[in-house]
């Protein structure tokens, strides 16, 4: 893709984070306080109300939730965004993958904000520094990669199909409660394991905390698969977007 049309994923990104803020009394903090607030409620509810005993709950609870929320808004966005700029793709010449992209870099900008707020956090409450952070890139971008991947998937069908953006809503939520956000995996029963052993999500938000929140090394093997993983995504997602590319005018 030519650099002109990268220059344009950043233009539609920054201006669609701006507009979002807009009017707003607090502006950008809300971009913090959504999912602070999210966290505070979660917290109290199973650390205070029905007790789940984990060691630095608040640094678990909280990039658990700041990572899916990146793949839950950088996705539905990312899905929903070849029918959201319909008037603009249907009148000038660009490549469609263009507004994927700035809907996910759109998510991307909340995500940097959040993880730099926990990070300095993290480091107010007496966490010390570790080296382990080194492998927090990774874990960035392979959710990042397996995003874009699923959004360059099911875009174009979103636009033959509108159902699409209603079913993924709906496997955002029920993905949400099979991924050990809230709750530590060895609460649930072992013959339910395969559930976190099959879902790259489960992997990232385990590999994120363990280098950021316990300063622990993620497994090696653990953290190859899950890149493989998201590169094929990636390369599936890409192969499928460009095939029907040249159709999707027929379907606005």
């Amino acid at each position: 893709m030519d650099r002109r049309f990268w220059y344009l994923v950043l233009e539609f990104a920054m201006k669609d984070f701006k507009i979002r803020y807009t009017h707003s009394v607090l502006g950008y903090a809300w971009s913090i306080l959504n999912p602070l607030i999210f966290s505070v409620l979660y917290y109290f509810v199973f650390s205070v109300f029905l007790r789940f005993d984990v060691p630095n709950y608040p640094g678990y609870l909280l990039l658990g939730i700041i990572l899916w929320t990146f793949f839950s808004e950088g996705s539905s966005n990312g899905i929903a965004s070849l029918l959201g700029r319909a008037g603009i793709i249907t009148k000038v010449a660009l490549p469609r993958e263009v507004v994927v992209f700035a809907a996910i870099l759109n998510a991307f900008i909340t995500l940097s904000i959040s993880l730099f707020i926990l990070s300095a956090m993290l480091w107010l409450v007496g966490t010390p520094f570790s080296w382990t952070v080194l492998t927090m890139p990774v874990t960035i971008i392979d959710l990042v990669l397996i995003t874009t991947g699923i959004s360059l998937l099911l875009a174009p069908l979103q636009v033959r199909y509108h159902d699409i953006g209603y079913l993924w809503g709906v496997a955002v939520q029920i993905g949400f409660w099979l991924t050990p956000i809230i709750y530590l995996d060895s609460f649930v029963p072992p013959r339910w394991h395969w559930l976190f052993i099959y879902n790259p999500m489960a992997r990232i938000v385990t590999q994120g905390r363990e280098a950021l929140v316990y300063r622990s090394w993620p497994g090696g093997l653990a953290m190859l698969q899950t890149s493989a993983f998201a590169l094929v995504l990636l390369l599936v997602g890409w192969w499928v977007f460009r095939r029907m590319q040249p159709r999707l005018l027929e379907y606005y």
